[in-house]
Parts: C-alpha cells; structure tokens; sequence
C-alpha cells in the first residue's frame, strides 16, 4: 500500500471513529490500571514492551516499534461491586425516619459499559519516524447511583461524568533498538454530573440519618479546555534486556464551571419550586489530574532472534497528594427559608501519592500467532482512612489480569479480564473527616456544646473489588 493511500486510509478511519466515540467515551473518578487490552492481561506491566497503538498512552517512545500503519479499536466493560453500610449514629436520633438508614446499599450502576478506544498510527513511510493520532476515556468508572433513602444519602446519589482525551504524538527511534515519544492532549470533561442529599435546616439539632429539611443538591458543572503531555522512552541495553521511562509530565488542570439546583427528596420533602429556587446561581470547582512516573524492565528470552517468552517488572507512581479538597464555590440565593446566600462547600479529601508494582509477561506460541499473557499488581490506595468515599474507590488493592491475542494476516484480535481486590475500609463515626453538608446553617459549629463538629457523612463500612473484561481490534495497514 503507498505511502498516500495509507494517509487517506488512517484520517478516514480517525473522522469515522471520532464521530462514533466521542459522545459515548465516557469515564469518571480516575482509573483502574490499565488502558488497553493488551497491558490489562499483562496485569499493568505494558510500559517497555508497549509495541502497539496504546504505547500513545502508556509510553510515547514505544510508537516506534510500529511500522507502516495500524488502527486499534478497544472496548472495556467494568463492573464496580461496591457496598456501602451506615454505622449506627451516637446521636440522639430524635426521628421517625421511615427507612433503614444502616441496611447495606450498593451501586445500582454496576456495569459501566462504555470504555471505547481509538488510536491510529503511522510512520508515512519514514524510517524512524512515527505519528499517531487517538482519542479515549481512562479505565474508570463513570456512573454511580444509590438510592436516596439510604445510609449513603448524605454522602453521595448519584454521579454521572464524561472525561475524554483527544491525542497527537511524534516518536523517534530505530524499532528495534530505542525510541522517544511526546503525546499532547487536549482534555476534556463535558459533564461532571454529583447529587447528594443536603440537610437545609436553618438551625438546631444534628441529623445523622433524616431531616425534614432535606433536599437533594445537584452539581452540573464541565470544561473542555485543559490540556496535558506524556513523554516516554525506551531502550535495548542488550537482546535480552530492555529499559523504559514514561509520565504524565504536565498535569491536566480542569476548571469546572457550571451550576447548582435543588430537588425534593421523593417521598420525603415538598418543597415549591419557588422554595427550591436558587437565584443567579452558579458553581465552579478546580480539579487536577496529577503528574506520574512509570519506570520498568524487560526480560526477553529468545531462540535467535524470536521472542519466546517476556517477562516485565513496572513501578508507577502518582501524585494524588496534590489533591486536598474538593473546593466547591457557590454564587447565588437560597430561598427556602429566608432567601440566604450559598456557601461555598469543602468536601476534604487529603489523598496521598500512590505506588504500583506491576508484574506480567506473554508467550509466543505457533511462530507468534497465539500469545497468551498473564500479570498481576500491587497498588497502594490515594484515599486516607477517615476520609473514604463512594465517589473515589482507591484503597489498597491486588489486580490479576488473564489475556490471549492471535493474529491472522493484518488482523490482531485480543481478549482480557482482570479482577481487581480491594482492602475492606471502616469508618468510625467519631473519627469520619467527611461531613454532610448543611448549607443554611453549616458545620463546624452547629452543635459545638455536644462536641460535634458536624456529622459524618462517611461514618460506616465501605467494600469494593472491580471486574473488568476488555476486547480489542488491531489493523496492519
């Protein structure tokens, strides 16, 4: 095929998928490791090896491993198996509730089954030259609802985002020797969609479970201006061995702007729409998607120069730690009661850097038609105790990935799934550093003579492990 007719090939492909993907590449929280199917069935550990479209992602450098022109289409379904029960309060409870506020609730929305990926690459016919083109969403969970009369209802609802990634790289190298890799992204997050319950009381005692008072608070916010680079390398020291580098070198800074409305809680509150009216409202809210390192090692066993058998060893780090708070700053005027302004809310995070260790190879079998790979990790949890929530699983937690790939002619056909085990957390409610919100009459302070500087939304137990099965579809052009 020339060198023109593979250009025209990969910008119509790239047009016809960005059409089909772009609304529905949807992704929220942050991710599971790790993107593509290929790296999933290797447990995460894909950073030196990284020989096909998604080293756009994982390590920039590795593009050069591709000749000619590929297109690589990847789909991820995740199951989210998340369980949230409500510690019984030590307040006085004082009310009638109508429902069990400790029984066990989990995510109606367990399956997440959109996580589409498209990559193109190719080298234009240039020896160490290689471009790509791709656009994704992370290995994440994007959907979250539990139900309204639940334990959880002051912690969170509903959450429903969209966080896409629109890709241009350049990489350098000789294939099978070393290479170097820049990807910019251009980041954006149509819809960043959180509900929880508020308890609207201008004044008095702490609820734990109910108020007569409450409302459901919606936050609809979104910005599609940000941008991020990874950079990677990679290099062959000898046959058998080879090294890598990569990262998000420039981290994505997302200014979400939107706005805040107030519905009855169903069942419970009657609230007039006058009532619920928040005048010339608005909401903003600044998130980051933190910088990384990831360095690795590659074992190559060989029989002349065919490639048996890999083995890999990866570490990861990430800096969550730049995350304290979720500051959301509110405008307008609340009318329920006496028509005060919205204040500004906090919700308290205070995430720490996270570390993975990744292990994972891949045999080659019937002269490298079939390759069957297998790895697992380690991976550290962003989220301190007393600050979980349901809106950021990342405690401690072992993933193992399982994956098969053959080959037949152009076509590369791939199969993975991984189940990740996350630690169970407890949250006493005398410890819990994440607090309902009362935006009338706020906490701290609202009952300071009892000692209560509020009351924790998160005071219970929280379990959680993921599933995840990954199909992908790559093209040799």
């Amino acid at each position: 095929m020339s060198t023109n007719t593979r250009t025209v090939s990969l910008l119509g492909s790239l047009l016809l998928a960005a059409s089909v993907l772009a609304p529905g590449a949807r992704a929220g929280g942050f991710e599971i490791p790790d993107n593509g199917t290929f790296a999933l069935g290797r447990g995460g550990a894909f950073i030196v090896r990284a020989d096909d479209p998604t080293a756009l992602i994982l390590n920039p450098g590795g593009l050069t491993r591709l000749s000619g022109t590929h297109i690589l289409l990847n789909h991820v379904l995740i199951w989210e198996n998340a369980q949230f029960t409500r510690q019984p309060t030590d307040l006085p409870e004082g009310h009638d509730y109508g429902f069990d506020a400790t029984a066990t609730v989990e995510n109606d929305k367990s399956l997440f089954p959109i996580g589409a990926m498209f990559i193109a690459t190719t080298d234009f016919g240039l020896d160490d030259w290689t471009f790509a083109l791709g656009l994704y969403g992370p290995s994440a969970h994007g959907s979250k609802k539990y139900p309204v009369d639940g334990g959880q209802r002051y912690l969170l609802t509903e959450l429903d985002t969209v966080l896409l990634y629109a890709n241009l790289a350049v990489a350098y190298g000789v294939d099978d020797c070393w290479g170097v890799g820049l990807t910019l992204q251009y980041v954006m997050a149509p819809q960043v969609k959180l509900k929880l319950v508020a308890d609207a009381t201008p004044g008095g005692d702490l609820n734990a479970y109910y108020s007569s008072a409450d409302v459901e608070a919606v936050l609809d916010m979104k910005d599609l201006t940000s941008f991020s680079a990874i950079a990677g390398a990679w290099f062959r020291v000898i046959p058998e061995i080879e090294v890598a580098v990569s990262g998000r070198v420039v981290p994505a800074n997302l200014n979400l702007e939107g706005d805040i409305t107030l519905d009855n809680v169903p069942g419970q509150t009657q609230f007039s729409d006058a009532q619920r009216e928040i005048t010339n409202s608005s909401a903003s809210m600044d998130l980051t998607i933190p910088p990384s390192a990831r360095a690795g090692v590659r074992y190559r066993h060989l029989d002349g120069d065919r490639e048996v058998f890999d083995v890999e060893l990866d570490v990861v780090y990430e800096a969550w730690s730049m995350i304290e708070n979720y500051d959301v700053d509110l405008e307008g005027q609340i009318q329920l009661f006496t028509g005060s302004p919205a204040p500004d809310t906090q919700i308290a995070k205070r995430w720490k850097d996270t570390v993975s260790v990744r292990l994972g190879g891949t045999v080659n079998l019937l002269d490298d038609a079939l390759q069957l790979s297998a790895g697992g990790y380690y991976e550290s949890g962003a989220v301190p105790e007393n600050y979980e929530h349901l809106d950021f699983l990342s405690f401690d937690r072992f993933g193992l990935g399982l994956g098969v790939r053959g080959a037949v002619g152009p076509v590369r056909l791939s199969v993975a799934y991984a189940h990740v085990f996350q630690e169970d957390r407890k949250v006493d409610e005398h410890y819990g550093k994440v607090y309902q919100v009362r935006p009338i009459d706020p906490c701290p302070g609202c009952d300071s003579n009892a000692g209560w500087s509020g009351v924790p939304a998160n005071a219970g137990k929280f379990e959680s492990s993921y599933d995840m099965l990954a199909f992908g579809l790559e093209l040799d052009l």
